[in-house]
């Protein structure tokens, strides 16, 4: 018997979801593979597993990235906005002013490519 791939990816989602690995290879058991066939799937599950915990934990971080640059963004705006009605920092080089609004826009760029990434296993 052959496993599918929609049921390995539903025993990736088992796995996800806090079922452990003897839980999986019971189950399998049950179904009729042999051992070398719930080896083999146990290893696909386990590929995939990894490459979802990565995937999630990239995501993570490049959200964090995303929203720091939202944020430097605005207040650059805010600054550069503050210092053309001379309210404040008017004495300041505009470079200075203008900075943390474009390195914002930068993070925010450098975030959004990187959700859009997906991480390789091999």
């Amino acid at each position: 018997m052959k496993l599918t791939e929609e049921s390995i990816q539903e025993l990736v989602e088992l796995k996800l979801k806090g079922e452990s690995y003897s839980t999986l290879r019971k189950r399998l058991l049950d179904m009729g593979l042999s051992r070398e066939e719930v080896s083999e799937a146990i290893k696909k599950v386990d590929e995939k597993v990894l490459l979802e915990e990565i995937s999630e934990k990239n995501l993570g971080k490049t959200r964090q990235i995303y929203r720091a640059g939202l944020i430097l963004a605005i207040a650059g705006l805010l600054l550069t906005l503050g210092a053309s009605r001379g309210i404040v920092l008017s004495n300041l080089p505009k470079w200075i002013i203008y900075s943390p609004f474009f390195v914002g826009i930068l993070l925010m760029y450098y975030g959004r490519k990187g959700q859009r990434k997906q991480p390789q296993l091999y």
